[in-house]
């Protein structure tokens, strides 16, 4: 399970922002244990995550044990266990949670939403978690972004050609579209090349389109061979006690000196 990945590294002092002291596992060492532990291993294949293959299962699938999934995070580029490719439920989960509600688009010839060249009121443009509010609709202001010429809402009833009025701003807009938060654009393509703004030629993604296409390039994963894994994992389990003694003599030369 995840305790037999984690208890192999040191732990360092963090300071939260009440100033209790707290520990925890020093991660940022990982590109550094990479080099060091698996620097030499060229003997990767490739193995395809299937929908509902959790880290354990694909383990005892490879290796006999689901004990030895945190090798998967030690040969890819994941930076935490939510790296990991998430199957149609959880990836809708995760998407109604990031892109909740609405988003209101301004016509392009409006500065309604965007910060005036030179102003320093803030009041010219729509505030973070203001209540909004519309004939039809109500919520909050999660997202400007002036340069879309739009705003998300965690909101719901809002539509196209009802005025949206700012509680706090005192600002309003007749959007000339409404869509939900996950329908609106990531970007425009056109083949590899890609812009944040519309142009001739250009196609737009979605929010939604671009977060599917990023968890589908995550079921393909490198995998170390079956036949080298117990090499590998003992090479690792020495580099980590090696760091561990550093680290401990570190914390007595500071403690020392305090």
């Amino acid at each position: 399970m995840a305790d037999r990945f984690f208890t192999n590294f040191p732990e360092i002092q963090y300071q939260m922002d009440d100033g209790k002291v707290i520990y925890i596992k020093d991660f940022f060492r990982k590109s550094k244990i990479e080099q060091e532990a698996v620097s030499s291993i060229i003997n990767y294949t490739t193995y395809e995550i299937a929908d509902g293959d959790r880290p354990d299962v694909v383990s005892t699938k490879l290796y006999g044990s689901p004990h030895l999934h945190w090798t998967f995070y030690l040969v890819n580029d994941f930076e935490n266990y939510y790296d990991w490719h998430k199957d149609q439920n959880t990836f809708e989960r995760y998407i109604d949670k990031k892109y909740p509600g609405q988003i209101a688009i301004a016509n392009a010839s409006t500065d309604i939403v965007a910060r005036k060249t030179g102003a320093t009121d803030s009041s010219n443009k729509f505030l973070l978690g203001e209540k909004v509010t519309s004939a039809s609709g109500t919520g909050r202001v999660i997202l400007v972004e002036p340069e879309k010429k739009r705003i998300a809402i965690d909101g719901e009833g809002f539509v196209a050609s009802e005025t949206i009025t700012g509680a706090v701003s005192t600002k309003s807009f007749t959007p000339v579209s409404v869509v939900n938060h996950r329908d609106g654009v990531s970007y425009y393509k056109n083949g590899n090349l890609r812009k944040n703004e519309e142009s001739s030629g250009y196609t737009s993604v979605t929010l939604y389109d671009d977060e599917f296409e990023k968890n589908e390039a995550k079921r393909k994963i490198k995998i170390i061979s079956p036949n080298i894994i117990s090499n590998v994992v003992r090479r690792f389990e020495q580099v980590m006690k090696s760091w561990q003694s550093m680290f401990n003599k570190a914390n007595l030369l500071l403690t020392h000196y305090q």
